[in-house]
C-alpha cells in the first residue's frame, strides 16, 4: 500500500511577503502574516504526508465483518526486517481479532528486505512519522471499520522504541502500547499528563538482555509509571519472537484492555 491521495490545495503563497520584510510592517500586519505563514507551513506538512509513497503494509482479517469495529495494531518491525512481516505478526497474535498496519523502517540495512530505524530523526521520506501515522490511520479508518478508541502502538526491539516514542508523545491517539523487548536507546518525550494517565502498556523484557539494556528498561517503566501509565511487565527467559506462537499471549492482554479512549 502506498499513502497517495490527490492534492487539490493551492500552492503555498507565503512567498508574496518575504520574511525579511515582515518586521518593517505595522504590528497588526506582522501578526497576520505570522499566522498565515504558520498555517501554510502546517498545511504543507499535511500535504507531504498525504502524498507520501512510503511503503505501508495492511492486514485485514480473512473473515472481515463490516458491522464490527476492529481494534487496530500499528506495528513497527525490529532491525533487519520490514513492514512485510506484518502478516506473520498478526497471524501469531490473532488473525481474526484485529486489523493491522505496519510501516517500513526509515534506515536501510544490509540484506534483502532489511530495514531499521534512525531514532534521532524519525522521518519517513521527508515526512515526520507522527504526521504520516496520523494521516494514514485516518485514511485506513475511512476504508475499514476501525474502532477509534482501540488503537495500539506496538513493536519489537528498536521498533518497540519507535512505538514507545510515538505513544509517549501522542498518547491521545492510542489506547495503549505493546513493547516487545524494547532497546530503550532514546528516552521518550512525554505528552500531556492527562492523556497519559490511565493508559495501558505491556512491556516484555528478556533475562538474556545486557545489564545496560535491563537498566534502560527499568528506567522506561519508571518514567511511564510516574506519568500515571499502567505498565504490565512480563519477564521472559529468551527474547520473544512476535512472529511465532509464543506471541499468542499478547492477544489475551490486548483483549483485556479494549476500553481506553483515543482521538485519532
Amino acid at each position: 500500500m502506498f499513502n497517495r491521495v490527490h492534492n487539490q490545495r493551492p500552492d503555498d503563497m507565503s512567498f508574496l511577503i518575504p520574511n525579511s520584510q515582515i518586521n518593517s510592517m505595522p504590528l497588526e500586519l506582522q501578526e497576520l502574516c505570522e499566522v498565515y505563514n504558520s498555517e501554510c507551513r502546517e498545511l504543507n506538512e499535511q500535504d507531504q504526508a498525504t502524498t507520501s509513497d512510503w511503503p505501508v503494509s495492511l492486514f485485514v482479517p480473512s473473515q472481515y465483518e463490516e458491522n464490527y469495529a476492529y481494534p487496530l495494531l500499528l506495528w513497527f518491525h525490529d532491525e533487519g526486517s520490514s513492514e512485510n512481516e506484518l502478516d506473520l505478526v498478526m497471524n501469531a497474535i490473532g488473525d481474526q481479532n484485529y486489523c493491522g498496519m505496519a510501516l517500513r523502517g526509515n534506515a536501510n540495512r544490509s540484506g534483502s528486505d532489511s530495514f531499521g530505524w534512525s531514532l534521532e530523526s524519525l522521518e519517513l521520506g521527508g515526512v515526520s512519522l507522527p504526521n504520516l501515522v496520523n494521516v494514514t490511520t485516518r485514511r485506513l479508518r475511512r476504508a475499514f471499520h476501525i474502532h477509534s478508541e482501540r488503537i495500539f502502538a506496538a513493536g519489537c526491539g528498536t521498533g518497540a522504541d519507535v512505538a514507545l516514542k510515538l505513544f509517549a508523545e501522542c498518547p491521545q491517539w492510542f489506547a495503549g502500547a505493546v513493547l516487545v523487548d524494547p532497546v530503550c536507546e532514546v528516552v521518550p518525550t512525554l505528552g500531556a499528563a492527562e492523556d497519559l494517565r490511565g493508559k495501558n502498556v505491556l512491556q516484555t523484557v528478556s533475562r538474556t538482555g545486557s545489564n545496560e539494556q535491563l537498566a534502560r528498561n527499568v528506567e522506561s517503566v519508571r518514567l511511564l509509571r510516574t506519568a500515571g501509565v499502567d505498565v504490565d511487565v512480563r519477564v521472559t527467559e529468551e527474547p520473544l519472537d512476535p512472529c511465532c506462537n509464543d506471541a499468542r499471549f499478547l492477544d489475551n492482554w490486548l483483549i483485556s484492555h479494549l476500553h481506553c479512549e483515543t482521538l485519532v
